[in-house]
């Protein structure tokens, strides 16, 4: 054998020796690094709440998900869950998981700021704000959930002049958070100031691309003035998340506004036979749960578009079964019967329809008149507008309505009749609502003689 050769392998082998030991090295001090910094629970730990800074509660999931299938769960994993849960909307969850979190040694003060957190979020504004106000008085890693927290609460009940005094303190503590701005916007859009929603919304994606509730309600807030290719732009960009199924339903009907049917038909049709789970999950992720059939009653009146009336009389019949009053599925439905041959049937519809709709006229009137003289009350007429939007138009915006006549007087009974009445229809399919809807009905009844006011 040539000992130029054996000489050069040798030298070869001696090489790859010492960078297996570097390599080696290399890992064993990377992992006393982590391990150092608390191990590998710690570095999960840190990168969920990097996550949900930013408000990537996609990324959040997904390494919480990591986290326990690597065996690294702690008590703090339990406690991310508990405020992811409480992010999505899944209240229900919430407080099961924090009970989990400190029987397995989390720590207490962050656990009962999270139920303060949870409270203030689902409307109990009254019982925590002075505990929120001095914690926000006070430097807290937690200062953005605290002020989000009170800002919705606060809208839930319609005590949109205390959310107004948080946000400014909201945008100046946290200037590059967006949700901000989103929640402004909101409070612009049920005031119907369009103009002011978009602006808000507008800073709110500048700051934060990805932003999804803003993306989702610039585009639909757009598609409502008409504004398709706009709207499509913002709903397109915000398909990017996970659960995609709000911003592909809102896509749908700008594409059909736009004269491109069977596209806009092949979306809707595909959402359809996605789980009803996912597609609830969808809209909680853009802030605006679903009630009622939305994606049917799409369908239905875009297969009234293509001449397919028997298809679309079945489809708007789902929605109506769910929803009677949904005006736009009764009118939808009544020309589907006018071209089935239906005529009595469908002309009585419409002249049924074509009433309520003068009807909502009122509400423009009211809306002026309460705008005229803000500082008044307007108790009887905020519950008027409130309930036309309950039953006819959007459920959502009656509730903000009814709930400033109760932020203006607590004790109107008319308010909390409508709130317990509408609180006991989502209660149906959401059990969360049953308690809201005893204690508004409570509050409806008349007081016994010579007991309270």
């Amino acid at each position: 054998m040539n000992p130029g050769i054996a000489h050069s392998g040798s030298a070869v082998r001696h090489r790859r020796f010492r960078r297996v030991i570097r390599a080696g090295l290399f890992a064993a001090t990377l992992i006393g690094a982590i391990w150092g910094l608390g191990g590998f629970s710690a570095l999960f730990h840190r990168s969920i709440a990097a996550a949900f800074t930013v408000r990537n509660y996609e990324k959040a999931e997904r390494l919480i998900e990591l986290t326990r299938q690597f065996r690294c769960q702690t008590s703090e994993t339990t406690f991310w869950e508990a405020r992811l849960r409480r992010k999505q909307l899944q209240v229900s969850k919430v407080p099961d998981l924090l009970v989990a979190a400190r029987d397995a040694g989390y720590d207490p003060e962050r656990i009962r700021l999270e139920y303060l957190l949870l409270e203030a979020q689902t409307g109990r504004i009254k019982e925590v704000a002075n505990e929120l106000n001095s914690l926000l008085r006070q430097s807290s890693e937690d200062g953005a959930e605290i002020c989000e927290a009170y800002v919705n609460g606060a809208m839930m009940v319609g005590a949109t002049d205390i959310a107004m005094t948080i946000l400014p303190v909201w945008r100046t503590e946290f200037p590059q958070n967006p949700q901000p701005h989103y929640a402004l916007a909101r409070i612009l859009e049920y005031q119907q100031d369009i103009p002011g929603a978009l602006s808000q919304l507008k800073q709110a994606v500048d700051k934060s691309p990805n932003h999804w509730p803003s993306r989702y309600a610039r585009g639909r807030i757009l598609f409502g003035e008409n504004r398709f290719e706009e709207a499509l732009t913002d709903l397109q960009h915000a398909s990017a998340m996970q659960e995609n199924a709000a911003p592909l339903y809102q896509q749908a009907r700008c594409l059909r506004s736009l004269s491109q049917l069977d596209e806009a038909h092949r979306i809707l049709s595909e959402l359809l036979q996605r789980d009803e789970e996912a597609i609830r999950t969808s809209f909680d992720a853009v802030g605006e749960p679903m009630h009622g059939r939305p994606l049917e009653y799409e369908l239905g009146s875009l297969e009234a578009a293509m001449g397919n009336h028997e298809s679309a009389r079945r489809w708007l019949e789902i929605v109506l079964a769910e929803d009677p009053n949904h005006l736009d599925a009764r009118y939808a439905r009544a020309l589907s019967l006018r071209e089935l041959g239906k005529s009595d049937e469908a002309e009585a519809e419409l002249a049924e329809v074509q009433k309520i709709r003068t009807l909502l006229q009122e509400i423009d009137r009211l809306v002026d008149e309460i705008n005229r003289s803000p500082d008044e009350p307007h108790l009887e007429a905020r519950c008027r507008v409130g309930e036309l939007f309950m039953k006819y138009e959007n459920a959502r915006h009656g509730e903000f309505w009814v709930q400033e006549a109760l932020n203006r007087d607590p004790n109107y009974k008319p308010a909390h009749a409508l709130l317990a009445d509408y609180y006991a229809k989502l209660a149906v399919k959401e059990p969360g609502y049953s308690k809201l809807a005893e204690e508004h009905r409570k509050a409806a009844q008349p007081a016994e003689p010579g007991v309270g006011p």
